[in-house]
This record gives structure tokens, C-alpha cells and sequence, in this order.
């Protein structure tokens, strides 16, 4: 993608002010968007007026959205009103999933034994609070709450302390390519229904299930996105 200088159009990027959504959430996709294509490449300079007027909206969605953007990772501001998009690595990406699925399967198979029958209840809510109404950037809470729920009560602090960070540093990835304002209501079908088959292994007690569920929960995640980076050009 060619960003020009100063206030000239930022080519690929389209407008979002006829479609329905809130501002920020539709800026927050269309940048998401341009980035997973490669329209806006890792380290690719573009400034914030120019940013403003392609995309059709006022200076606050704007600036809202790339305030959130900044404090997921995905770009880097500067002063002077330009940003850049943080790069992408695929070898970052399959390290952080290589420790989570040492970590999380093993947890949450060594809960599933005790877990109660409200536990699990509790858990059902969560893909329904998280899932069943259509999403927005509101839904990724209450997704890292889920997951955080499924390796309890095996989880020491330590543990927590450990995968903390990685949630962060994948969240950024997932972020990009789990967009919920893309095509929102096959989006919660879809997400739901996978979330939905690590409910069913934990409510089935079954360590080795519920084991072989959280791994390849995270394995398809990974081979998602990682085939969806695969259009972003260095």
C-alpha cells in the first residue's frame, strides 16, 4: 500500500461512513483490515489526517481507534500525528502458542475432575455473554475471561503470572484476524460454536478430553492465523 505525505488519500483504506456500526469499532476493523491485507505493511509510516479523511469520519473515531490500536500493539504513534504498523512475525506468533499449549491444555485437564456442575453452568454463560448477541470490541473481555475460567482451579498464581503475557502478546494476532465487525453474526456463530466444544469436554469431567479439546482449540487458532498473515507482505 502507498501512503502518501502530508494529508494525501491513504490508498486502499475505504470509507466506513455509510456502513452501520459504531465509529470507532468500524475504524478499529477497516485498520485491522488493511493491515491483514498488506494495504497498510509493517512499518509503513501514515499520518492521522490522512487517515481521517479516506476513511469518511471525524478526527475522534480516529483517534480513539488508534489510541486502542497502540495499546493492543498493533501500531505506534508519534507526536507528531503519524503512525506506523507494528510488525508481524509468524515465528513470535508459533513461540507464544508453543507455550500456551504447554500450559493451558495441562491446566485445564487437571481442573476438569473437580469441576462442580456451576462451574461448568458458568462457563456455558460466559460463551453466551461473550457470543450471543452480535460483537464488538466489548466481546474480548469476557473471551479472556472464559479461557482464563477453564484452567481454574488448578491455576497457581504462578501459572496466571505466566500466561498472562502470552494472552497479551497473542491478543494481538487475534485481534486482527478474529474481527468481530467483519461479518458479526457468522462470526459468533462460528466462535461460539468452537468455545461451545470446550464447554461439552469440560462438562464430560475427562482429563484426556478436555486436554485434546483446549489444544486443538489452540492449534486451529494458530493455523488460522497464521494463513491469514500469510497475505501481509513484509
Amino acid at each position: 500500500m502507498t501512503v502518501t505525505r502530508g494529508t494525501g488519500p491513504v490508498r486502499g483504506v475505504q470509507s466506513v461512513a455509510s456502513r452501520k456500526a459504531s465509529a470507532v469499532d468500524l475504524v478499529l476493523h477497516e485498520i485491522r483490515r488493511s493491515i491483514l491485507s498488506g494495504e497498510l505493511p509493517p512499518g509503513q509510516p501514515f499520518t492521522v489526517p490522512a487517515l481521517t479523511e479516506q476513511l469518511g469520519v471525524s478526527h475522534v473515531p480516529v483517534r480513539e481507534a488508534l489510541r486502542q490500536l497502540e495499546a493492543q500493539g498493533l501500531i505506534v504513534l508519534s507526536p507528531s500525528r503519524s503512525a506506523i504498523v507494528t510488525p508481524l512475525d509468524p515465528d513470535d506468533l508459533r513461540a507464544i502458542y508453543r507455550l500456551r499449549t504447554t500450559l493451558e491444555p495441562e491446566l485445564a485437564a487437571l481442573s476438569a475432575p473437580d469441576r462442580t456442575d456451576d462451574e461448568v453452568d458458568a462457563l456455558a454463560r460466559m460463551v453466551r455473554a461473550t457470543f450471543g448477541q452480535v460483537p464488538s470490541e466489548a466481546f474480548w473481555q469476557p473471551h479472556r475471561d472464559f479461557h482464563a475460567a477453564l484452567i481454574e482451579p488448578a491455576a497457581s498464581a504462578w501459572d496466571r503470572r505466566t500466561l498472562t503475557p502470552l494472552w497479551d502478546a497473542s491478543e494481538r494476532y487475534t485481534r486482527l484476524v478474529f474481527d468481530p465487525v467483519e461479518a458479526p453474526e457468522s462470526f459468533a456463530r462460528h466462535r461460539a460454536h468452537a468455545h461451545d466444544e470446550l464447554v461439552d469436554a469440560a462438562r464430560s469431567r475427562d482429563p484426556e478430553r478436555v486436554r485434546a479439546a483446549v489444544r486443538a482449540h489452540l492449534e486451529d487458532n494458530l493455523a488460522t492465523m497464521l494463513a491469514a498473515m500469510g497475505a501481509v507482505r513484509p
